[in-house]
């Protein structure tokens, strides 16, 4: 099977509804728009995509400042087994970097999966490995609606059962990180 990556603006659109939506947010303060225009993380990262750049210029201008982790980006492909079926995904990773949480300092990744067959957004996760950590511990996940399930700063006291990602995408992360750091922000 060839490698399928996600088009640019399938990711950028992802992106912008996950992991960039706080950033974007931000970058949406100065122009003091109601908080009904900026909750609903899908339908701003929408409009942002669509925003033109003559016409709505400041609208323009946040999300490709919001979209900046995305440009410097790293992707790898990774097989999933379960019982009868294979599944390929895309990953894309915008942020990969160590970061510190009180006196101890560990990795932080940010993760976009894609599934192959239908190139849909998979998942969205913000995650950590401190020292310690047997493996990549998801900090926060996204819904299909944009919102997080989960939302744990990073190096937080992790109470209850840890969540993890599979091995294989595991072993992208951890041969990505073996490669250095690599921040967008």
């Amino acid at each position: 099977m060839d490698t399928v990556i996600p088009s640019t603006r399938t990711q950028e659109y992802w992106y912008l509804a996950t992991l960039g939506h706080g950033a974007l947010v931000r970058e949406f303060a100065p122009l003091e728009l109601p908080a009904s225009a900026t909750h609903d993380p899908l339908a701003l990262a929408g409009r942002c995509l669509v925003a033109d750049p003559i016409g709505y210029p400041e609208a323009h201008q946040a999300a490709e400042r919001a979209l900046a982790p995305l440009r410097a980006a790293r992707t790898f492909t990774a097989t999933i087994t379960d019982e009868d079926t294979t599944q390929e995904h895309t990953g894309v990773v915008p942020v990969l970097d160590e970061r510190q949480a009180g006196d101890v300092t560990g990795w932080y990744a940010e993760l976009l999966l894609f599934e192959h067959s239908t190139l849909l957004n998979k998942a969205a996760y913000r995650l950590s490995r401190m020292p310690g950590d047997r493996t990549w511990i998801i900090d926060s996940d996204f819904q299909p609606s944009g919102h997080p399930g989960t939302l744990r700063p990073f190096g937080s006291r992790r109470p209850g059962s840890k969540r993890t990602l599979l091995p294989p995408f595991v072993a992208e992360l951890d041969r990505l990180t073996a490669r250095g750091p690599r921040s967008g922000r």
